[in-house]
């Protein structure tokens, strides 16, 4: 089963990015997770736009929500 998500903002896509994160035991697990979501097809939206794998780890490093 595929999952599409639409965030209405950086901060709330940044928000389940950093709680997703915290399932895992390190941050290489993570984006591993990560890899495989966008890989099985599920996808990710701020306001209609899609982010991508690159987008999501950008953001996810990054000190704010731009």
């Amino acid at each position: 089963m595929r999952v599409e998500k639409d965030f209405r903002n950086n901060h709330r896509l940044r928000e389940w990015l950093e709680t997703m994160s915290w399932e895992h035991e390190t941050e290489e697990q993570f984006y591993l997770w990560l890899e495989k979501f966008f890989d099985e097809g599920n996808r990710v939206s701020v306001k209609g736009v899609a982010c991508d794998l690159h987008d999501c780890i950008e953001l996810f490093e990054s000190d704010t929500d731009k």
